[in-house]
C-alpha cells in the first residue's frame, strides 16, 4: 500500500460514505491535477515545463523558441499508434514512428545530481522504442545535463545539430544516441562526456560527417555495439571505457579514423569490428585490450587479417595497463 493511500484512508476514516467518495473525488482530481498533458502540438514560444509531464503525440520545438525543463522533471511519451494521428508528419526519413520531441529551435534540460530530469516510456510494460526521441532538426546551442533516458527507439538524435549531452545515464533504448549531418543543416557537433551508456540495443550511432566528441563514458553490455562510426564520420573518440557490448567499436566506410586512448576489452564478438566496404585502415594505437598479448589482441579485432578486403587495424604501442583516467569518475 502506497503512501499516498495510506494518507487517503487517514482522511477518511469515522467519515461517512458519501463524504469519503466527494473526499475521494477531490483527492484524485489534485493528483491528476499534478501531471501537464500535452497533446500533438507546436511550440511557438517560449515554454518551461517542469513536474509530472504526459506526451501524447509529436511536440516540436518551433525555430527561435526556447524549451526549458526544470531539475526533476519526469517526462513520460505515450506509446502511440506507428506514423498515425498523433504525429506531426510523415516524413520518415528524418523521424521516428512513435512519439517526439522534435527540437528546431533550442532545449535546455539541465539537471542536478539530485534531480535529475528523465524522459522515458508512460506504458506499465515499457519496452524500447516506446517512444522516438529528442529529435534535433538544424538546431544549436542544446544542453542535455543530468537526464536519463530510457525505452526510447534513438533517445537523442541529431539531424545536423549541436549540442553538449553531459553527466547523463541512458538504457534501455534502441540506440541511446544517433547523430548524422543533413544537406544544408548546421553542421553536427555534438559532445559526448561523462555519461553512463549501458543495456541499449546499440550505444552511439554517428555517420555522414557528423563530428562528435566522445570522451571519459562509461559504454557497455549493448546488445549491438558500444560504438558504431559508418559513412564519413569522424570523431575525437579518448578516454572511454568500451567493454560488454556485442561488438566494441564498428566501423564502415570511413577514412582516416583514429581512436585512441580508451579501454577496449571484454566485448563479446570483436573489440573492433570492420563491416563489408570498409577498406581504409584505422589507427587504434595507444588503447588497452585488457590484454599485453598481441596474438589475443588481434583474435578480437576483425580487419584484413580475416578478411582482405577490409582495411588493417593498427593496435601497435598498446598500453600496458587500463588507461589512467578513461571512463567515469570514480
Amino acid at each position: 500500500m502506497n503512501r499516498a493511500t495510506l494518507h487517503f484512508q487517514a482522511m477518511t476514516a469515522g467519515l461517512p460514505a458519501m463524504a469519503g467518495l466527494v473526499l475521494l473525488l477531490v483527492f484524485c482530481s489534485v493528483a491528476s491535477a499534478d501531471q501537464q498533458v500535452v497533446e500533438k502540438s507546436v511550440l511557438s514560444k517560449d515554454t518551461t515545463w517542469q513536474g509530472q509531464v504526459l506526451v501524447k503525440g509529436d511536440v516540436e520545438v518551433s525555430q527561435g523558441v526556447t524549451l526549458t525543463i526544470m531539475p526533476g522533471t519526469v517526462i513520460r511519451f505515450a506509446r502511440i499508434t506507428p506514423n498515425g494521428p498523433a504525429k506531426l508528419t510523415s516524413d520518415r526519413t528524418a523521424h521516428f514512428p512513435r512519439a517526439e520531441l522534435i527540437v528546431k529551435g533550442r532545449l535546455l534540460a539541465q539537471g542536478t545530481p539530485d534531480a535529475r530530469i528523465v524522459f522515458t516510456s508512460a506504458a506499465e510494460d515499457p519496452q524500447p522504442a516506446d517512444w522516438g526521441a529528442v529529435n534535433f532538426l538544424n538546431s544549436t546551442d542544446n544542453i542535455l545535463e543530468f537526464c536519463e533516458f530510457s525505452y526510447g527507439h534513438t533517445s537523442v538524435h541529431a539531424h545536423g545539430a549541436q549540442m553538449v549531452i553531459a553527466n547523463s545515464f541512458f538504457h534501455h533504448n534502441g540506440v541511446a544516441i544517433g547523430m548524422k549531418n543533413v544537406k544544408n543543416a548546421v553542421r553536427c557537433v555534438v559532445s559526448i562526456l561523462y555519461n553512463r551508456i549501458t543495456d541499449n540495443g546499440g550505444g552511439v550511432l554517428f555517420g555522414k560527417g557528423s563530428t562528435p566528441t566522445i570522451s571519459h563514458n562509461e559504454i557497455s553490455s549493448n546488445k549491438f555495439f558500444g560504438i558504431y562510426v559508418k559513412k564519413g564520420g569522424m570523431a575525437n573518440i579518448r578516454y572511454n571505457n568500451i567493454a560488454g557490448n556485442g561488438k566494441g567499436v564498428l566501423f564502415y566506410a570511413v577514412k582516416g579514423f583514429r581512436l585512441h586512448d580508451n579501454n577496449i576489452a571484454g566485448n563479446t564478438d570483436y573489440n573492433v569490428s570492420m563491416l563489408e566496404g570498409q577498406e581504409a585502415d584505422v589507427d587504434a594505437r595507444r588503447n588497452w585490450w585488457g590484454t599485453t598479448d598481441a596474438g589475443k589482441i588481434n583474435d578480437l579485432i576483425r580487419d584484413r587479417s580475416q578478411d582482405n578486403t577490409l582495411g588493417s587495424v593498427d593496435f601497435s604501442d598498446f598500453t600496458r595497463a587500463p588507461v589512467a583516467g578513461a571512463g567515469l569518475p570514480l
